[in-house]
């Protein structure tokens, strides 16, 4: 195995990366369903968007992987932004560069790879649009043009997300480490540290702007029937499109949460009840709406949901009260039947 060497500009590249916030962050629903599209476009098994930070590889998107992360020095994508240049690769096997490479030799026993490096406004390459599939193949050139539409996509979505984060109110509150450290590994969701981080600054925001908190408490329905016939590799798929599907249904400043386990929340400002009612409901149908792509076949999930809402006055510190009425209506939505939302 070759490693890929730093490429000249290093600390040029990582500062743009830096300043575009897309390190250590939520799922963008907008990347999520390009992505879903290249994977049915080349017909590959796996479709990554990837950061290429200063000794890891994080993935802004993924499909076909349960890590969010991996070693820098033995990635693909190291030696994508390298050049201008699609990398692609046959048959992994046979090219020294990856031929004992652990992605190679174990999961996902990549043979055919073709990259395409990412930039930020600046020119630097950031990161890398990739697809990659067990079985050797060539790349046509419909598909060369392919790789480089998608990454004028990609990199307009990164661009607007910059300018999002920019004004975002949790970018007064948080940098970059501690978004790390508050961002679930499998899901990309917050974490249950998350909540508590950020909810003075939400309950600070309410206040200002005359607005109510609402917490919506969900839990996968039957989701130990699902590891136990699809297994925990399944399971992991589910809470991975899980996370995707939340970002696509919530508007782009509610926080979706995972708070462990099959517990997923969002956490929101909005003016009234009918407002909670609606996010809630969209949020819930966006999980039956379609089957769940796994690995061993689709499968169908629901989610069941309870809702609460409150003055930000009322809100006690860490948001308990608020968590323990969405919890009590979660209760009853399991005990009514599932795949519903009960308001607390």
């Amino acid at each position: 195995m070759i490693e890929a060497p730093i490429p000249a500009g290093e600390e040029q590249r990582l500062a743009a990366l830096r300043s575009m916030k897309l390190l250590d962050t939520p799922p963008d629903p907008h990347i999520d369903a390009l992505l879903r599209i290249a994977q049915r476009l080349f017909g590959v098994g796996s479709a990554l968007v990837s950061l290429i930070d200063t000794d890891r590889q994080w993935f802004k998107a993924r499909i076909g992987t349960t890590s969010l992360e991996g070693p820098r020095n033995i990635s693909f994508c190291g030696h994508t932004i390298l050049s201008e240049d699609i990398l692609y690769v046959q048959d992994a096997l046979v090219d020294e560069r990856f031929v004992d490479n652990p992605a190679v030799t174990g999961h996902p026993h990549i043979r055919f790879y073709a990259g395409i490096a990412l930039h930020a406004p600046d020119g630097s390459r950031i990161g890398s649009f990739c697809v990659h599939d067990p079985v050797p193949r060539e790349l046509t050139g419909v598909e060369r043009e392919a790789l480089s539409d998608f990454r004028e996509l990609f990199e307009a979505l990164f661009v607007a997300h910059q300018l999002r984060m920019d004004a975002a109110w949790l970018q007064d509150a948080l940098g970059q480490a501690e978004r790390r450290a508050l961002i679930d590994p499998l899901t990309q969701l917050w974490n249950r540290q998350a909540l508590h981080a950020m909810l003075p600054a939400l309950l600070s925001r309410a206040e200002r702007e005359g607005l109510k908190v609402a917490f919506i408490y969900g839990d996968l329905d039957h989701f130990k029937r699902i590891n136990d016939e699809r297994g925990h590799a399944g399971g992991d798929q589910v809470l991975i499109q899980s996370g995707q599907r939340m970002a696509a249904a919530i508007r782009p400043h509610d926080l979706a949460l995972r708070l462990g386990g099959e517990e997923l929340a969002v956490l929101a400002l909005v003016q009234s009840q009918g407002e909670l009612d609606i996010i809630a409901e969209r949020m819930r149908d966006c999980f039956c709406r379609h089957p769940f792509d796994l690995d061993d076949g689709p499968l169908n999930v629901t989610i069941s949901l309870g809702t609460a809402l409150a003055e930000a006055q009322d809100v006690v510190p860490g948001g308990q009260n608020l968590i323990e009425r969405a919890d009590a209506a979660l209760y009853v939505a399991k005990r009514e039947g599932r795949n519903r939302v009960e308001r607390g």
